[in-house]
């Protein structure tokens, strides 16, 4: 027997199917859509804690000369800045030395052991002749100055051993005065050029890249360098500033000569009576050839020449 179909019946059939395609279509997107918040979102609601930033190490120049004491750098926390200050005028303001504080304390400075040890530091400084500074890098510690007796030195060694411990690596810039140094007017102005030789070529005077500005480092070599140029305040002398082959030649010459002016301007801000004459010869007198060198390039110095006048 055949039976006719209802067409109402497969109208509604079709109705039905398509209704469910339409269905299956939201409910695809929705999941797709589900997903794709979860791929933006999730990450950054997982990571609400903020992400840890490199730190900067911590820094300390303290440098005590005619002028006072100074102390500046970067320190974790206010803690640390305290104890350092008050140290610093127990040790010296009550005796008359101005103490200036250029300390700056920031959050983004690393934590280090060494120092809590600076207090116990700075008493080496009033142990110096005329003048003396400690620098720390955040890994190295140079201790800059003379004293009048290998004892006196030993003194300063064993004082610094905590900060040693601590982590820092010791640079040991400390002279001793001989019993038997001749007046300035008499000094060997070859002798003397010669110890100027020495002290910068195992450190150099160091700038801010590309610019003229002396670094704490290169502070520490210049202090070395004043403590020698007292013996003979009369003698002129030629500051020679030179720049690596790197960059323009016009570049490299003006920029020799603004760091030559910088070294005259910290040597006469020391009190220093010598008749400097500065030359900047950019690139025009390299050591050495080659461009690239590891650390410091050799051609980028600072010299100090006796200019002879007889």
């Amino acid at each position: 027997m055949w039976y006719r179909q209802d067409p109402h019946a497969d109208n509604q059939s079709t109705q039905q199917q398509a209704e469910s395609m339409r269905r299956t279509r939201i409910l695809t997107g929705g999941v797709v859509a589900l997903l794709l918040l979860a791929t933006v979102c999730i990450p950054r609601h997982l990571s609400t804690q903020p992400r840890a930033a490199a730190l900067t190490p911590a820094s300390l120049y303290v440098s005590l000369q005619q002028h006072g004491l100074v102390l500046r750098g970067s320190l974790p926390n206010e803690r640390s800045k305290t104890a350092i200050l008050e140290q610093a005028h127990t040790l010296y303001a009550k005796k008359g030395v101005r103490v200036t504080d250029q300390f700056t304390v920031d959050k983004q400075i690393g934590a280090a052991a060494w120092v809590d040890t600076i207090p116990q530091l700075l008493p080496i400084l009033s142990w110096m002749v005329e003048r003396g500074s400690i620098i720390i890098d955040g890994h190295s510690l140079v201790v800059t100055g003379q004293v009048t007796s290998a004892r006196e030195k030993a003194d300063v060694l064993q004082a610094v051993a905590p900060a040693v411990r601590a982590g820092l690596t010791l640079e040991d810039r400390v002279m001793v005065a001989s019993t038997t140094t001749p007046s300035p007017a008499v000094v060997s102005l070859s002798a003397l050029q010669l110890s100027l030789n020495q002290v910068l070529a195992k450190s150099s005077v160091e700038f801010e890249p590309d610019r003229a500005t002396i670094t704490a480092k290169g502070q520490a070599v210049l202090d070395h360098v004043v403590v020698l140029l007292r013996k003979a305040p009369t003698a002129p002398i030629e500051i020679a500033s030179h720049t690596d082959i790197g960059g323009e030649a016009e570049h490299n010459l003006q920029l020799s000569r603004h760091r030559a002016d910088a070294v005259k301007h910290y040597l006469t801000g020391q009190g220093l009576t010598n008749s400097f004459t500065t030359i900047g010869y950019g690139s025009t007198r390299p050591l050495s050839n080659r461009k690239y060198q590891p650390g410091l390039p050799q051609n980028q110095r600072i010299e100090l020449l006796m200019i002879r006048t007889t």
